[in-house]
C-alpha cells in the first residue's frame, strides 16, 4: 500500500545551486491549475510557487481594484522568466484572459500553438506505462527540453509520476536531475530514490481519505464497518454493505483499512501534512469580513471560512455576526464589516440609505423568486377601481418601506404616470398619492431611502395595527408587534375592511389566504400594463407581475478598493461549494448553498442554484429586472448607477468536534 495518496515535488537539474531562491529567474513547469488527476487543490497546486516566490506577499502597496489572483500572477511573472501554467488563473472567466494577455511569459512554455489551456509540446513517443497526455509528465518533459546551465528549471510534480517519468520513459536522464527540497537542499534521483514508495523530500504530503464520524458515535461505527466490510473491500452482491461502501468508501476499487481506534482529525493528519492555522495566517489581501444575523449563520460561515482555507482559497474569511441585517448594512458602511448575503427586498434601503452595492446576485429556481404582484379586492375590481389611477386617497398596504413591493409599485406609478416622473421622494410620492397606508418602518432612519427629505412619512403608516393593542394607537415598527408588518401582513393589512390595495410577493401567497380569513377569488390582480387580470385569484402570470427578480445579493461598500477581489472570491466559492460542485469529484464535501446543521436558509437560501454577476446585460432574466429597476429608481434621483462588473475591472465538523475512524481509503 503507498503510504500517501500523493506527494507534490520540485524536480530540478543537479546543477541547481541557491536552494528555492535559486530559481529566481529561472523557468516553471506547471501541470496546471485545472488538473484533476490526483484532486490536487489549489493550496497544493501552488505550495511551490507561494514557497519559492512568497505569492502570499504583496508585489506593491497599489492592490485597490486588484484580485488576489491578479497579484499572485504578477509575483509569478515577476519571479519566473517563463513558465507553463496551464488552466484558468481565475474562476472568473474576465479576470482570466485579463491576466494571461499581460502576463503571457507564463504561457510561453506551453508550446508554440498553445493557449495556456494545457501543454502543445512534442512527447515524443509513447511508452507503455507512461501517458504522454498526462499533465504532470508534460510538465517533466518541458523541464527537460528547457534544461540548460544558464537559466534555472524547475518542474512541479507529483511523485508517482516522477517515478514513472524516470524509471520507464526517460531512465538514461535520471541521474542528470534531483529534488528540490523544502529547506533549499537537492536530493539525488538515483535509483534507490525513484524505486521507493515514498519521496525522499516534498513539498505536500497527501493523508489517505478518511471516514469521519461523531466524538460520541465513532466507537460503534468503527465496530459496525468492521461487521459489515471485514477485509475491508466492497462485499458485492448488491447488498445494502456494498450499496453502503460505494457511497461512503468512493467505489468498488477502493479499499478500507481500520484503526485499531478512532483518533482524532488533527492527530491523523497533522504528522503528514500540517495546515496553518486559519487565525495565523497573513495573506496579501486582508481577510473580507462577512457578516451574519444569527448564531447559526455564524457557524456556517466558520466552516465556510476553514474549508475555503484548507482549499487556499484568497482572500481569507472573517465572520462577524450582529443581531439584524440593518445591523450589518449599518457595519458594512462604516466599514466595521465587508460584505452580507442579504434578501434582494432591502436591496433599494442599502444602496440608497447605506451606499452599498452589489457584489453578485443570488439565482434560484423559479418557484424561489421574487415575484411581486398588486391586489385589490374582487368587490371593487368590479365597481370602481380598474387602473392605478383609481386608487388616488385609496389606502395601501406594503410589506415594509422601501422594500421591493414598495419600489416596485414607484417604478410602475413613474411609468404609468400615476405618479410624476420628476417625484424623485418616494415618500413623499407614495404619501401624497395614497388616503393612507401601512408601509412598516417608514418613519424610521433604517429605512430612509431619501436622505434629507423634509416629507413627514407618517401618513404612510396610518393605518398599520398593532398586533396586539388598540386599533387607535399609531405604530410603525418594522417587526412583528406591527400586525400588518411583512408579506403576511400586508395579506391581513387587504382583509381589513378599511384598506383597499396591496402589493407582496408571490411566495407561498395561496397557503396564507386562509389565515387573514381570505379566499383567492376575493382578490384580483392590477398589473403593471394598468389593467386588471382576466380572472380573480392569486396565480398571476408573469407579465402582469410588477417585478419579476432575485430573491437575494451579496453586497458590499460602493467604492470598495477590494471588491474586485471579493467578486473573485465568490466564484471560487461557487466552483469549489457551490449547487454544481456537490458531485464525486468535490475536493470538500461542503455545500455553501445547502441547509446547515439542520437549518435551511443560511446565509444563502436553500433554493439557491447559483451566482451571477450584477448586470443589466446578465442573461438571468431576474437578475437583470433587478438591475433594471434599480437603474429606473437611481436615473429619477440622477444618483451614480453601480456599472457593470467588467467595467469596473481595473486589473493595470457540525459544531461538535470531528473524530476519524481512520479507515484510510485507497482509490
Amino acid at each position: 500500500m503507498e503510504p500517501y495518496a500523493f506527494e507534490a515535488v520540485a524536480v530540478v537539474p543537479n546543477s541547481h545551486n541557491g536552494g528555492l531562491e535559486g530559481l529566481r529567474g529561472g523557468k516553471y513547469c506547471h501541470p496546471g491549475l485545472d488538473q484533476v488527476d490526483l484532486r490536487w487543490s489549489p493550496r497544493v497546486l501552488k505550495t511551490l510557487e507561494q514557497e519559492a516566490a512568497r505569492t502570499d506577499r504583496c508585489p506593491t502597496n497599489e492592490v485597490a481594484g486588484r484580485t488576489a489572483e491578479d497579484l499572485e500572477v504578477e509575483t509569478l511573472s515577476t519571479f519566473f522568466s517563463a513558465a507553463c501554467r496551464p488552466g484558468m488563473w481565475s474562476t472568473n472567466s474576465s479576470v482570466d484572459l485579463d491576466l494571461k494577455s499581460k502576463n503571457p511569459s507564463l504561457c510561453s512554455l506551453c508550446g508554440v500553438s498553445a493557449s495556456c489551456s494545457g501543454y502543445s509540446i512534442d512527447m515524443g513517443i509513447n511508452i507503455a506505462g507512461v501517458r504522454n497526455e498526462n499533465r504532470h509528465i508534460q510538465a517533466l518533459e518541458c523541464m527537460r527540453v528547457n534544461n540548460n546551465d544558464s537559466t534555472p528549471v524547475v518542474a512541479y510534480a507529483a511523485w508517482l509520476h516522477v517515478r514513472e517519468f524516470f524509471n520507464l520513459r526517460n531512465p538514461q536522464d535520471a541521474g542528470s536531475y534531483s529534488l528540490l527540497c523544502p529547506n533549499g537542499t537537492l536530493s539525488p534521483l538515483n535509483a534507490d530514490a525513484l524505486n521507493r514508495a515514498t519521496a525522499p523530500c516534498s513539498f505536500v504530503k497527501q493523508p489517505w481519505g478518511a471516514i469521519v464520524a461523531s466524538t460520541s458515535s465513532a466507537p460503534a461505527v468503527l465496530n459496525s464497518l468492521r461487521t459489515w466490510w471485514p477485509n475491508g473491500a466492497d462485499p458485492g452482491s448488491s447488498s445494502w454493505q456494498s450499496v453502503l461502501f460505494g457511497a461512503v468508501a468512493g467505489g468498488a476499487n477502493a479499499r478500507v483499512v481500520f484503526e485499531d481506534a478512532p483518533i482524532s482529525p488533527a492527530n491523523y493528519t497533522g504528522n503528514i501534512r500540517p495546515m496553518p492555522n486559519v487565525e495565523s495566517v497573513v495573506g496579501c489581501l486582508p481577510a473580507r469580513r462577512w457578516c451574519t444575523r444569527s448564531a447559526a449563520e455564524q457557524s456556517k460561515c466558520s466552516w465556510i471560512r476553514s474549508a475555503a482555507h484548507s482549499l487556499g482559497l484568497q482572500p481569507s474569511l472573517a465572520c462577524l455576526q450582529r443581531a439584524s441585517v440593518f445591523e450589518c448594512l449599518e457595519d458594512i458602511k462604516n466599514e466595521r464589516a465587508d460584505f452580507i448575503s442579504a434578501p434582494s427586498n432591502y436591496g433599494y434601503i442599502a444602496r440608497s440609505n447605506y451606499n452599498l452595492a452589489p457584489v453578485k446576485m443570488v439565482q434560484n429556481g423559479r418557484a424561489a423568486q421574487s415575484r411581486i404582484a398588486a391586489f385589490v379586492k374582487e368587490a371593487a375590481a368590479q365597481e370602481n377601481i380598474t387602473r392605478f389611477e383609481n386608487l388616488r386617497d385609496k389606502n395601501a398596504c406594503f410589506p415594509e418601506f422601501g422594500g421591493l413591493a414598495y419600489v416596485a409599485f414607484i417604478r410602475v406609478a413613474h411609468e404609468r404616470s400615476v405618479i410624476s416622473r420628476s417625484q424623485c421622494d418616494y415618500a413623499q410620492a407614495a404619501g401624497e398619492f395614497f388616503g393612507g397606508a401601512c408601509a412598516p418602518g417608514a418613519v424610521d432612519a433604517s429605512h430612509a431611502i431619501n436622505p434629507g427629505t423634509s416629507f413627514n412619512a407618517s401618513v404612510l403608516c396610518s393605518t398599520c395595527r398593532l398586533a396586539n393593542g388598540n386599533v387607535s394607537d399609531f405604530t410603525c415598527a418594522w417587526d412583528y408587534s406591527n400586525r400588518f408588518y411583512g408579506n403576511n401582513g400586508s395579506l391581513a393589512c387587504l382583509a381589513d375592511p378599511r384598506s383597499d390595495f396591496a402589493v407582496l410577493n408571490l411566495n407561498n401567497i395561496g397557503s396564507h389566504l386562509s389565515s387573514v380569513g381570505l379566499q383567492a377569488n376575493q382578490l384580483r390582480a392590477l398589473c403593471s400594463n394598468n389593467t386588471l387580470a382576466a380572472t380573480p385569484g392569486v396565480t398571476v402570470d408573469d407579465n402582469c407581475l410588477l417585478a419579476n427578480v432575485v430573491d437575494a445579493e451579496v453586497l458590499a461598500r460602493r467604492g470598495d478598493p477590494l471588491y474586485n477581489a471579493l467578486n473573485a472570491f465568490f466564484d471560487s466559492l461557487d466552483l469549489y461549494f457551490g449547487y454544481n460542485a456537490a458531485t464525486g469529484t468535490q475536493l470538500i464535501n461542503f455545500e455553501i448553498f445547502s441547509s446547515f446543521d439542520g437549518i435551511s436558509d443560511l446565509l444563502f437560501k436553500d433554493s439557491t442554484i447559483g451566482l451571477t454577476e450584477p448586470s443589466i446585460e446578465s442573461s438571468h432574466l431576474p437578475a437583470r429586472n433587478y438591475m433594471e429597476l434599480f437603474a429606473h429608481l437611481d436615473a429619477c434621483n440622477r444618483a451614480p448607477g453601480v456599472p457593470d462588473f467588467a467595467n469596473r475591472i481595473t486589473f493595470p465538523l457540525l459544531t461538535t468536534i470531528v473524530m476519524a475512524l481512520l479507515a484510510q481509503i485507497i482509490h
